[in-house]
C-alpha cells in the first residue's frame, strides 16, 4: 500500500469515527435539552433521534453533492438502502429469527415499498431537482404526522412512543431525560455539529481519493464503502434491539432508516442543489435496491410474521454478491 493510499484509508476512518461519535454526542445532548423543555419522548423518538442517526448519511451526501460529486452523494443514499437491507437484517436475521410486528409489516414495510417506486419515478429523468426535492419533503412530513398519530394511538406503545427511542436509550439510558446540566449537553451538540461536518468533508475527500486509486468510479464508492460506513451505526443500534430480544424493534429501525434515506436526504439534498442520477443507477442499482426490499417484505409477509435464519443468509449472501457484481463489472 503507497503512503498516500495508506493516508486516504487513514483519513476515511478519522471521518467515519467524527460522523458516527459526532451524530451520537448530538443526539444525547439534542434529547435531553429537549426533554428538560418538555417535549414528549415521542417527538423526541420521532425527530432528534431519527433524524440524529441519518446525520452521517446527509452530511456526506450534501458534502459530496456541493462539492460537484452528485454520484457519490445518489449513490450513498441508494447504497445505504440496499445494505440496510441486505446486509444489516441479514446479519440480524443470521443471528436470530425475527419477529417481525404486524404494523411494520402491514403499514411501514408497503409505505417503504411505494416510497422506493416514488423515488426511483422522480429520478428517471437523471435528477432530482427543486420539485422532486418537495415532493419528497412533503412525504416525509406526512410519514412523521401518521407516525406520531399512529404511537398515540396504537395499544402497543413502545416506550410511550416510538420503536427509535427504546433503541437509542438501550445504548444510553440518559437519552430522553430532562437535562441536569444544559451547559453541558449544550456542548454535546455543538461538539457533535463540529464532528459531523469534519468527518462528512474528509470521508468524502478520502473515498474520492480512493477511487481513483483503486481506478474504480465515485459512484461505486458511494455505492459500497462510503454506504457502508454510513450504515453502520444503525447496524450497532440493530444488534442491540436483536441481543435485547427486541426484533421488531431492529426490523422497525432499518425500514425507518430507509424511508428517512429517501425522504430526508434525498428530499433536502435535491432543494439545496439538484442531484445529478447516473444512467447505471437507474438500470442497476435501483431494481437492486427495489428488489431486496421487495424479497424482504415477501419474507415477513405471511404469519407468523418471521425472517428465518436461512431468509436472513439469503439477504446477506444477496447483498455480498451484489458489492462483488459492483466491482468485478
Amino acid at each position: 500500500m503507497s503512503n498516500q493510499m495508506a493516508r486516504d484509508v487513514g483519513l476515511f476512518l478519522v471521518g467515519f469515527v467524527l460522523l458516527t461519535g459526532g451524530a451520537e454526542f448530538l443526539v444525547r445532548g439534542a434529547s435531553r435539552l429537549a426533554a428538560r423543555l418538555g417535549v414528549s419522548s415521542v417527538v423526541i423518538g420521532l425527530t432528534v433521534v431519527a433524524f440524529g442517526t441519518s446525520l452521517p448519511e446527509l452530511l456526506v451526501s450534501l458534502v459530496a453533492n456541493l462539492s460537484g460529486q452528485g454520484d457519490m452523494a445518489v449513490g450513498n443514499i441508494v447504497g445505504s438502502n440496499i445494505a440496510n437491507m441486505g446486509l444489516i437484517l441479514g446479519i440480524a436475521a443470521v443471528m436470530s429469527p425475527l419477529y417481525v410486528d404486524k404494523g411494520i409489516v402491514r403499514r411501514e414495510f408497503p409505505l417503504l415499498l411505494a416510497a422506493s417506486l416514488v423515488f426511483v419515478a422522480l429520478a428517471w429523468n437523471g435528477q432530482l431537482g427543486l420539485v422532486e426535492g418537495i415532493i419528497l419533503a412533503v412525504g416525509l412530513v406526512w410519514f412523521i404526522y401518521t407516525s406520531y398519530t399512529a404511537s398515540r394511538t396504537s395499544a402497543r406503545k413502545i416506550v410511550e412512543g416510538r420503536g427509535d427511542m427504546q433503541i437509542a436509550a438501550a445504548i444510553d439510558e440518559a437519552i430522553g431525560r430532562p437535562s441536569t446540566n444544559p451547559w453541558m449537553d449544550a456542548g454535546l451538540v455543538l461538539a457533535g455539529l463540529v464532528g459531523l461536518i469534519l468527518g462528512a468533508n474528509w470521508l468524502v475527500t478520502a473515498a474520492e481519493s480512493l477511487a481513483r486509486a483503486f481506478g474504480v468510479s465515485e459512484l461505486i464508492i458511494g455505492l459500497t464503502l462510503v454506504a457502508v460506513g454510513t450504515s453502520l451505526p444503525e447496524l450497532a443500534t440493530t444488534v442491540v434491539a436483536v441481543r435485547r430480544h427486541e426484533a421488531d424493534l431492529a426490523v422497525g429501525n432499518v425500514v425507518g432508516s430507509n424511508l428517512f434515506n429517501m425522504l430526508f436526504i434525498g428530499g433536502l439534498g435535491a432543494l439545496i442543489r439538484p442531484l445529478t442520477v447516473h444512467p447505471r443507477v437507474l438500470v442497476q442499482d435501483f431494481p437492486v435496491m427495489v428488489g431486496i426490499t421487495l424479497a424482504a417484505f415477501l419474507m415477513t409477509l405471511a404469519p407468523p410474521f418471521r425472517l428465518e435464519r436461512w431468509q436472513g443468509a439469503v439477504l446477506l449472501v444477496a447483498y455480498l454478491a451484489y458489492s462483488v457484481w459492483l466491482f468485478v463489472g
